[in-house]
């Protein structure tokens, strides 16, 4: 070995039981490896995203610090008599060194006892506090059981914080413990000084511009009168940074301004500039290049009242499916976070949006209104309101063709049972949807769970085209399996029961025309961000594309994608198994997927009734991919594969088209394996 010498590797072996997560031992240690994969990485250096190689010396004295330093981590984990020896292993040719450092953890101490004193005075509650704070004795008895530095740190702090919570402002926790090394075993006591209990006197607020006190103190939790609680006070210092006028947010509580009974809370506001202009771009599957541009006036009229005006757009430009989903919006916001209550906000405005997509070409103009209570972070629920005009140029069946014309086309119903579509959609809908969960992180979540619930119904007066009941429930939970692997687990259920007018005509005319009178409303399923394997919204019925060609005075049919019909059901579940990526940063990640749905119509009124048309089963896919968190937002590469594709995912749009004009069965249309296959791609956000 020479100055040259470089680390190929670090592992960790352990003689026995491993307690502590390898992540955190090879955060305590000074050797660093080249890791796996090194041609690839040297290869794809300069990719800003792809991690560099590096230098990695090897250095006997920084193995032998690290010996110390990991005995000295195991010691203050509880692990007195933890023995660390290593283990090294040369390679002439390539002048590289693999070491492993074994480890012995022994018995860990483990706590015999935990109590909790005060002064020489006792330690004795109010009544109204007296029966809590025994039960946060006895979950803290149960919780704690090897003896550790970490351990001492937690009391002490769950202890300050539980005083200060039920109105102690100055409350100090110290533990202390003496150690018996022959049994392993501590006896833990946690010198607890609550100070005085005080209510808040008064809240003064400074630093504040633009924004009057009074309307940033009727957003906590708390108010004079109130006893001191200081995580009711973070909690609303959290909902103040989360408006858009507040930068920061501090509480402070001097000791100064106490007095036998009450203190003053200091709350310093840090104002961001009024006005605000911000931009986002994105890249997905179907819909291609997307930005969007807001305006925001952060205090309109006064107060924390915000205005926003948003342009978006979806151009289609790059995209992967042909062709490709154009959306153009220009919608006005005004935002009231207090509505009589700090947990109740009111947003509202006015949009405009032209769209060509899978379900038509079409221009609107409507208005929005959410009514949201928010309880807490996930907890919360939100009365909606919309009304809305839309005017189709083109339905996405066929180019100018109205169903009285397509549907023929494709041996699905005569010219005089067919019916006719209006190109005109009015709705006017009520919602009530709510979230309900908890995670430990909400960027990147790891561990948790959200559910949300939605009902709309569609107002009664006349105005709507198609009058229904919507039910809907969605599900995710995570679930770490390591530090390093997690798991995600997505479902969702929902069913729709046309009534009033989307009755009128539903016996008199074909099925599919029946459905597409509900306009955006019936259920599809499919795409990046959905059952992967498919493409958006292609999972279940669809039909052919169909538009004419005229070449030398002669018309042809011709179809190059199919068009998703919907249903009145749907059942979707998603399992995902998130691995790192060996070799690479954090900021890496692989995934395995199995994606499985199914959209159908239980209502028979409704049904296709078109044999193997319907695709009303229950279809799944598996696949795998690779995603890189940037500033931008995670880029994200998927492969799936349909493992039960139903007839027309493994044939052309043309061949069936083609099939179904000449009244031939879908079996005598070639199959594409191809066609199992779907890439999904995206970065950032979509919109």
């Amino acid at each position: 070995m020479g100055p040259q010498t470089e680390v190929k590797s670090i592992e960790f072996r352990f003689e026995g039981k491993q307690t502590l997560e390898e992540k955190d031992l090879r955060g305590k240690i000074g050797l660093t490896a080249r890791g796996s994969l090194v041609g690839l990485r040297r290869f794809f250096g300069f990719l800003p995203f792809v991690s560099p190689v590096g230098v990695h010396p090897f250095d006997p004295l920084e193995l032998q610090r690290d010996v110390v330093r990991l005995r000295n981590h195991y010691q203050r984990s509880g692990f007195l008599k933890a023995e660390v020896s290593y283990d090294v292993r040369y390679d002439a040719e390539p002048d590289l060194v693999e070491v492993a450092y074994v480890i012995k953890e022994g018995p860990p101490v483990l706590v015999r006892s935990l109590r909790f004193a005060g002064d020489s005075a006792g330690l004795s509650f109010p009544p109204e506090v007296a029966a809590d704070w025994t039960q946060f004795v006895r979950r803290q008895e149960r919780g704690v059981e090897r003896f550790s530095q970490d351990q001492q740190r937690n009391l002490a702090d769950t202890t300050t914080r539980w005083l200060r919570d039920h109105g102690y402002p100055f409350a100090m926790a110290q533990p202390s413990a003496s150690v018996d090394t022959a049994a392993d075993r501590a006896d833990v006591t946690v010198r607890v000084r609550p100070g005085m209990r005080a209510r808040i006197r008064e809240i003064a607020v400074t630093g504040n511009r633009d924004i009057p006190a009074r309307h940033v103190t009727r957003q906590l939790p708390v108010e004079p009168g109130d006893w001191y609680n200081a995580g009711e006070l973070e909690k609303g210092r959290r909902q103040l940074v989360q408006l858009d006028l507040v930068r920061l947010a501090l509480f402070d509580v001097p000791r100064t301004s106490a007095d036998d009974t009450s203190v003053v809370v200091q709350l310093g506001i840090t104002e961001n500039p009024p006005r605000l202009v911000r931009g986002e771009a994105g890249l997905s599957s179907g819909g291609g290049l997307s930005g969007e541009v807001d305006w925001t006036h952060r205090t309109f009229l006064g107060g924390l009242r915000t205005f926003t005006a948003t342009a978006s757009a979806q151009t289609g430009a790059l995209s992967f499916e042909t062709p490709p989903q154009q959306l153009y919006r220009l919608s006005l916001t005004l935002f009231q976070p207090y509505v009589g209550d700090r947990r109740l906000a009111l947003a509202a405005g006015p949009f405009v949006e032209y769209r060509d997509d899978l379900r038509d070409r079409s221009r609107a103009v409507g208005v929005e209104t959410s009514l949201v209570y928010a309880a807490g972070p996930l907890r919360s629920l939100t009365l909606g309101y919309s009304l809305s005009h839309r005017r189709i140029l083109d339905y996405g069946f066929g180019e100018n063709l109205d169903p009285v014309e397509y549907l023929p086309i494709l041996g699905l119903a005569d010219s005089t049972a067919a019916g006719r579509l209006g190109t005109l959609r009015n709705r006017s809908a009520i919602s009530l949807q709510g979230s309900y969960g908890r995670l430990d992180q909400f960027a990147n979540p790891r561990r948790g769970y959200v559910l949300r619930p939605r009902i709309e119904v569609t107002t009664p007066g006349g105005f709507n085209s198609a009058e229904y009941l919507l039910l809907d429930i969605g599900g995710t939970a995570f679930l770490p399996i390591t530090s390093t692997i997690g798991f995600t687990l997505r479902v969702g259920a929902g069913r729709i029961y046309p009534f009033g007018r989307s009755l009128e005509q539903v016996d008199q005319e074909s099925p599919f025309v029946s459905l597409l009178r509900l306009g955006d409303v019936p259920f599809t399923a499919g795409g990046t961000r959905d059952v992967r394997g498919w493409g958006s919204q292609l999972v279940g019925p669809k039909l052919p594309e169909v538009r004419r060609e005229t070449e030398a005075g002669v018309t042809n049919l011709i179809a190059e994608r199919y068009a998703p019909v919907g249903g009145l059901a749907r059942l979707l579940g998603s399992a995902e198994v998130q691995l790192p990526l060996p070799g690479f940063s954090d900021a890496w990640q692989t995934f395995l997927f199995f994606d499985s749905g199914r959209i159908w119509t239980p209502d028979n009124r409704f049904a296709l009734n078109a044999g193997e048309l319907d695709q009303d089963e229950y279809f799944a896919s598996v696949g795998a991919g690779i995603g890189y968190e940037t500033v931008v937002g995670a880029i994200q590469l998927a492969v799936g594969y349909k493992l039960n594709p139903s007839a027309l995912d493994v044939r052309s749009p043309q061949g069936v088209l083609e099939a179904l004009e000449e009244g031939r069965p879908l079996s005598s249309v070639p199959t594409k394996s191809r066609r199992r296959l779907h890439l999904h791609f995206a970065i950032g956000s979509s919109f």
